[in-house]
């Protein structure tokens, strides 16, 4: 096990630099190498009321009464808070999420990545196996996410990482066909957990699915007039006329399509696909892989980059099908 330092991002898988980094064949060990083994109960949301007019020797008594429909998650060891989350809210525990990894390990897979950003996202990473696409080489990941906060969900997803570029893929083929499994922190967690079977077949037939979406992406002819005036602009569009702040706004829309632009022509690993769907997909995800993440989140550059990736909020999927 390798404990990672923090430096200045360069082109590399998301999660690198993130936690620590290993070849576990366990989760159970994974967990206990990442700190991640921790315990977290639910408590009472409680606010502090104080009445001046009810004393005790001259002192304002303070009563503490309990916040309907909220509770707070908070780690047992060492009573850290993390999160407050309604009291429909179920928790799942470290060990009971990346159990769903078992299956993988199982089959062969290695876990090589595991901890957890600023922002509450909990991942592991699994190295599934490699395979050359579209003359590129690919790394195909399983990525098991769990929080406390309610911002993301207890999941498993293909991340398939274009190793070349260490680009990490997401949505690539629309909506949520690259989720394996998906459970939210409700009452009825647990029973979605236990109710998951293996699943490591999905992942042979994800990968022959996503080797098919790169060759039907490559075939797609595009032309750099459709590609700045039809597709840009779906990723970046033009604010509504009338505004306030229009001049300003168009004038920062117009400095992110030149940097797009600069990404597709300029990488020397994507000139190959040149003038085909494929080449501004690359571009796409070579732009979301390494762009300054949002500035509305807690955490340094790299927490904040992965925790938006693995939201997938800012991806135009409508793009990416168009460019297919």
């Amino acid at each position: 096990m390798t404990n990672l330092v923090q430096v200045n991002p360069v082109r590399e898988a998301p999660w690198i630099g993130i936690g620590v980094s290993g070849q576990w064949n366990d989760y159970r060990e994974a967990l206990h190498d990442s700190l991640l083994d921790f315990t977290v109960e639910q408590r009472d949301a409680k606010v502090e009321i104080v009445d001046p007019l009810n004393t005790g020797f001259g002192t304002a008594i303070i009563q503490y009464e309990n916040v309907p429909g909220v509770q707070v998650n908070v780690r047992q060891h060492d009573n850290k808070i993390l999160g407050c989350v309604s009291s429909q809210y179920g928790v799942v525990q470290n060990r009971d999420a990346f159990a769903l990894l078992e299956p993988f390990t199982q089959a062969g897979g290695i876990i090589t990545n595991a901890g957890m950003t600023e922002q509450g996202l909990v991942f592991m990473v699994l190295r599934m196996r490699q395979e050359n696409l579209q003359g590129d080489d690919w790394d195909f990941d399983v990525m098991c996410t769990n929080s406390f906060n309610g911002m993301f969900p207890c999941a498993l997803m293909m991340v398939p990482t274009r190793i070349i570029c260490q680009n990490m893929y997401r949505q690539l083929m629309g909506g949520r066909s690259d989720a394996l499994l998906h459970v939210r922190h409700g009452r009825y967690a647990h029973d979605r957990i236990e109710a998951a079977s293996t699943v490591t077949s999905n992942v042979l037939r994800y990968i022959s699915a996503f080797g098919a979406a790169l060759g039907t992406a490559r075939a797609n002819r595009i032309s750099a007039d459709e590609m700045e005036k039809t597709l840009i602009p779906m990723i970046f569009p033009y604010p509504k006329p009338g505004g306030p702040r229009e001049a300003t706004s168009k004038e920062r829309i117009d400095l992110l399509r030149q940097e797009f632009i600069d990404r597709y022509y300029d990488a020397p690993d994507n000139h190959k696909f040149h003038g085909t769907g494929l080449g501004f997909i690359n571009a796409y995800y070579d732009y979301l892989s390494h762009r300054n993440p949002g500035k509305n989140m807690p955490g340094s550059w790299r927490d904040r980059r992965l925790s938006g990736l693995v939201s997938g909020n800012d991806i135009k999927v409508k793009a990416i099908k168009e460019a297919m």
